[in-house]
């Protein structure tokens, strides 16, 4: 079995931990993870290096990988001082970036270090700048200053726009048996590879069973006030339509009140998650998905065998 997962930020690890956990050891799991990053650590050492910014790549390695926890702390940790807060993780991969043939050369070498046996990818190895073409006609360039535009959100573009996906990124798009979106920011992690020329096309051309994994929270600055409709238009927007969608995953978790009004003070609510479906497809799949606590994120745990479930259950009646 074959599965590919798209995104970037916080979302992707969460589906990688979880897929790791609970599918068969025969399984192979590819992740392509967006290229566009151009702010913290991974901003730094994009201007300073030219390198891919390798902080999304860094998580997902470290989700997958098979080492001693004191080795992934490691990784995670930030000296102060000369190195300006880079996490260890980012500095070997921008060092490998430098020194290794290619991007995707740099990316093995890490993971073959951390007992990684699945694939990570960059949506593609050209240095590229995402373009959001917001409601009040103006333009905003950078990944990072896309939520602060101050205006809803029309249409994401990458810049080059000749830009090509990386190697093999379309040959494992074509050759999956699972294809899961999300969760993550919608424009900033996962549009963010989906915009890349050639994967949204690849996605919605594939026989894989492809499901959608809703975040649970709107974005301030990128998803207010998004329900799940909006989130699909917005897929559907720019290349990847409902009906190409097999699953939608949400949560149905309630927040604590406490949670709930901590999110409020930052303009962030819960994902309306009503949703009526017009035809056969989407299939909504609705559950308890959160970790406890006082932030909200997807529980590996928990999403995990929902995501295993529902590929075994398509690919039996294939």
């Amino acid at each position: 079995m074959t599965i590919v997962a798209l995104g970037g930020g916080t979302g992707l690890p969460v589906v990688l931990t979880g897929l790791r956990r609970y599918l068969p050891a025969s399984s192979r799991i590819t992740a392509i993870v967006t290229a566009a990053d151009d702010g913290g650590s991974s901003g730094a050492l994009r201007r300073e290096y030219g390198v891919l910014p390798p902080g999304d790549i860094r998580n997902c390695l470290i989700a997958l990988a098979r080492v001693a926890p004191e080795v992934r702390a490691a990784l995670q940790y930030r000296f102060d001082g000369g190195v300006a807060q880079h996490p260890v993780g980012n500095l070997l991969l921008a060092a490998l970036d430098m020194v290794a043939t290619d991007e995707v050369t740099a990316i093995r070498l890490a993971a073959e270090l951390l007992g990684v046996d699945d694939f990570i990818l960059p949506s593609t190895t050209q240095r590229v700048r995402l373009v959001a073409d917001l409601m009040d006609g103006r333009s905003v360039s950078g990944e990072s200053e896309i939520p602060r535009s101050g205006a809803p959100i029309r249409r994401l573009r990458i810049d080059p726009p000749d830009a090509v996906a990386a190697p093999a990124v379309l040959e494992a798009l074509d050759a999956a048996d699972a294809i899961i979106l999300g969760p993550g920011s919608l424009y900033t992690s996962l549009l963010a590879t989906l915009v890349v020329p050639g994967v949204a096309e690849a996605v919605t051309r594939s026989g894989a069973v492809r499901i959608y994994v809703c975040n649970a929270m709107t974005e301030p600055g990128e998803t207010d006030g998004y329900g799940l409709a909006e989130h699909l238009r917005a897929l559907d927007t720019h290349g990847v339509p409902s009906e190409a969608i097999d699953y939608v995953v949400v949560n149905t978790a309630p927040l604590p009140s406490k949670v709930r009004a901590q999110y409020a003070a930052e303009s962030a609510r819960p994902v309306d998650s009503d949703f009526v479906v017009s035809g056969e497809l989407p299939v909504i799949v609705r559950a308890d998905l959160l970790e406890p606590g006082p932030v909200v994120r997807h529980a590996p745990d928990k999403l995990g065998p929902i995501l295993c479930d529902l590929v075994a259950r398509q690919l039996e009646r294939v």
